[in-house]
């Protein structure tokens, strides 16, 4: 026997009413679990910083916990700006995509062709982009070359050091991923020359200020910018030294609030064009899974249900933080800290599973 389900206006008013009665409680219920999630990795995994959550270009909860200064119990507060580390990657992918948008680089062209005194052959824009070049990572060969630890090593000393000292790579162009500093200090260098400024004034004026990111900002290292410094987990401040001079690969303060500015713009068409927006996150090794991959300036995943992660970490000088979107649903995920004590680690997938939850 066929049956058929029909409501009258009056009928579906009332299942409407009580549909968003029971959704009106669900989120009620998500954020007291993301709530008690948040005092757990506070006072059990001694969390230091800010939090964020937002969904559909909406925040759904946000927090802070803990000091700016633990010397003088200066308190954080929930639009205070940390070091985002490698977070600062995303940013240099998108001001190369830009000039590339302008017709101005060419992702397959050779970076001879952009940073003349660079001494090493068909090494390509696009591999230094989602890091096929092979190169050195500095962090390992600069101790060896830069003898002045007092003196900051900067990108252009860097690029130098590349060319006089001429480290040897440690692949062929192009033989397979791996993660590399070197290759987003070279992107940087790239957009200074290329755009006739500096990288910072470049982010400054074509990012920062039109979203108006009002805390972003890229620290030059020994300049007179206030900073606020992280912290070992024994809470003794982290000494800065020479490699933060530079910047590409790191270097850029920012907010949980800036941040979300920042995901909201780059994914409403409003920075870069959807088709360009695509190369930066679309993974880029065929002998890497898709769930673990490696875009332009942004890691890949997937959860559970092997819906697609866009995101990146962070750690440098005590400071600690972690940038995650799931484009299905336009949820994201911002913590930053100014302690590297791994409060947060692996804490994304119960915030997942928690706005999951019927």
């Amino acid at each position: 026997m066929h049956s058929s389900f029909c409501f009258s206006q009056s009928q579906l008013k009332s299942v409407n009413e009580k549909n968003l009665y029971f959704d009106s409680l669900n989120l009620i219920y998500k954020q007291q679990q993301i709530d008690s999630l948040f005092n757990y990795i506070v006072k059990e995994k001694q969390f230091n910083g800010t939090f964020l959550i937002a969904r559909n270009n909406v925040v759904f909860y946000e927090n802070v916990a803990g000091y700016a200064c633990f010397q003088q119990k200066t308190p954080l507060h929930i639009n205070t700006s940390f070091e985002i580390a490698s977070v600062s990657k995303m940013f240099t992918a998108v001001a190369i995509l830009m000039l590339y948008e302008e017709g101005k680089i060419a992702l397959n062209k050779d970076v001879r062709d952009y940073l003349p005194e660079y001494p090493y052959a068909n090494i390509t824009v696009h591999q230094l982009l989602c890091h096929r070049s092979g190169l050195p990572e500095y962090f390992k060969f600069a101790d060896k070359y830069h003898k002045n630890s007092t003196f900051p090593l900067t990108n252009d000393r860097l690029l130098s050091m590349l060319k006089f000292r001429n480290p040897k790579c440690n692949y062929m162009p192009d033989k397979l991923f791996e993660y590399c500093n070197t290759n987003y200090a070279l992107l940087a260098s790239i957009v200074e020359r290329i755009s006739g400024v500096s990288f910072s004034q470049f982010l400054q004026e074509k990012i920062f200020d039109p979203l108006e990111m009002k805390v972003t900002f890229l620290y030059r290292f020994s300049s007179n910018q206030p900073i606020m410094y992280g912290y070992k987990s024994n809470k003794r401040v982290y000494e800065r030294n020479y490699l933060s001079g530079v910047i590409g690969d790191k270097g850029i303060f920012s907010s949980v609030h800036d941040l979300y500015v920042f995901n909201k713009a780059l994914f409403s068409e409003t920075i870069i064009k959807k088709e360009t927006l695509s190369l930066a996150i679309s993974p880029h090794h065929s002998e890497l899974s898709v769930c673990n991959n490696y875009g332009y300036g942004f890691r890949l995943s997937c959860d559970k249900n092997e819906n697609q992660l866009i995101y990146h970490g962070g750690l440098w000088n005590g400071n600690h933080s972690l940038f995650i979107y799931r484009p299905i649903d336009n949820i994201f995920i911002v913590f930053l800290s100014n302690v590297y004590n791994n409060s947060f680690i692996w804490r994304s997938s119960d915030i997942l599973r928690i706005m999951d939850e019927l």
